[in-house]
């Protein structure tokens, strides 16, 4: 038998094996001779122990190889004293499986997900740390350590809150996974009762006018993504969706809701969006909205050589693939705008469109129970952040020109045929 051909050979694979037992054989060091760049592994195994915990170093230097593994021989023995899976799954590692499900159920998210970010982003303060490792205590701890890391130093109530629904909703999986037996007690986060920030009256005006002058570039790239920019601002302004709804959105998801029988007003523009409440139709503000959409329609057909298919999304790059986010285009157009905060020295963000849309349609009349059906949220969500504004009259339409009419059955728009 040919030595050389015998890839199965007992002989050659220790030979390609560099090897340490330690501690009586409770650590076994190991990594292949053959590599150029030989990283040590190790295997733990506790006395009266179930199984083995194996796992890389992620060094070739054989004493830092040997302080990784005795630390985590000791950590193993604390957990087995305490009563505590040896093998529970680590938080990364679960993390990762979680935001990896997330992507692939919204293919639109991927790493723009703000959630999808944010639970990346903790993998870090958890480290090494396993799922059964997590307290009440720990949670504190964590949300001590977002305040801590983020770029001002600080979070106000609201945010926090939301990152420990994603924090629930990952918990939730991993429940159903029998990743854990049970769910950790998260400390109490009290929210915010305050008003959100939005435009007023001068501050839009001036917002609107400012949008002829920040499209004006000298390069051809700069036009285009302003373009899509302040189309952006206009539909979100006067819809009130939300950035994930926006971000999703197709032109199969456009229709009409036909006027009046002998009304020569224009068609009212719906929207179908998929956010965070589920699915809804959402009537926009005002017919001009459907101009907003016919310039984003004409940028397409212009860069593609023809319309785009009604599967396309709407707001997207020049690769056809979804704007992830104009957060710092939209930074950028209020600065110069001169509109960046409101009266109150609260900064803008593209959420203060969404909130703007609510203002301006409480002050128009518009009944609560229908505008918060349209927006995809509660009665009470308007009441409490929306509270500055006057008292509104009971009215049984979304748009002062009688948008929203009953019996009246919407079509989709047909965008690839009409213009």
């Amino acid at each position: 038998m040919d030595p050389k051909n015998d890839l199965k050979s007992p002989r050659k694979a220790k030979a390609d094996l560099d090897s340490r037992t330690l501690k009586d054989g409770a650590i076994y060091l190991f990594k292949r001779t053959d590599y150029k760049k030989p990283t040590w592994f190790c295997r733990i195994k506790i006395p009266n122990g179930p199984g083995y915990i194996s796992c890389s170093t992620k060094t070739t230097d054989e004493h830092l190889a040997f302080a990784f593994a005795n630390e985590l021989y000791t950590q193993t023995l604390v957990r087995a004293a305490n009563g505590k899976e040896i093998n529970a799954k680590k938080i990364s590692l679960a993390l990762t499986e979680f935001t990896e499900a997330l992507a692939e159920l919204d293919k639109t998210a991927n790493k723009h997900s703000t959630r999808i970010q944010f639970l990346t982003h903790v993998k870090e303060f958890f480290g090494a740390k396993r799922l059964d490792d997590v307290t009440t205590s720990l949670l504190i701890d964590l949300n001590a350590w977002i305040r801590k890391s983020s770029r001002t130093g600080t979070l106000s109530p609201n945010t926090i809150k939301r990152y420990t629904t994603d924090l629930k909703q990952f918990f939730n999986w991993c429940l159903e996974k029998d990743y854990v037996d049970a769910l950790p007690r998260f400390p109490k986060v009290k929210g915010e009762n305050n008003r959100r920030p939005s435009f007023n009256d001068k501050d839009y005006n001036k917002l609107v006018r400012h949008l002829r002058e920040f499209v004006k570039s000298d390069y051809p790239w700069v036009v285009r993504d302003r373009s899509m920019l302040i189309n952006y601002v206009l539909i979100l302004a006067n819809t009130g969706i939300r950035v994930g709804e926006a971000r999703g959105l197709k032109w199969r998801d456009l229709k009409e809701i036909p006027q009046a029988e002998g009304s020569k007003e224009a068609a009212d523009i719906a929207l179908f969006v998929t956010g965070k409440t589920g699915p809804r139709e959402v009537v926009a503000r005002t017919p001009e909205v459907k101009v907003y959409f016919k310039r984003l329609l004409d940028l397409r057909t212009e860069e593609l050589g023809q319309k785009p298919s009604n599967d396309d999304y709407v707001f997207c790059n020049r690769d056809g693939s979804a704007v992830g986010s104009f957060k710092k285009s939209f930074a950028a157009l209020i600065k110069s705008a001169g509109v960046e905060k409101d009266s109150q020295g609260d900064r803008r963000t593209i959420y203060s469109l969404r909130h703007t849309y609510a203002t301006f349609r409480l002050q128009e009349g518009v009944h609560q129970y229908i505008l918060a059906k349209n927006m995809g949220t509660s009665t009470a969500m308007l009441e409490r952040h929306y509270g500055h504004t006057s008292n509104v009259a009971s009215a049984a339409e979304l748009t002062k020109g009688g948008t929203f009419k009953s019996g009246k059955k919407a079509k989709t728009v047909d965008w690839l045929g009409e213009m």
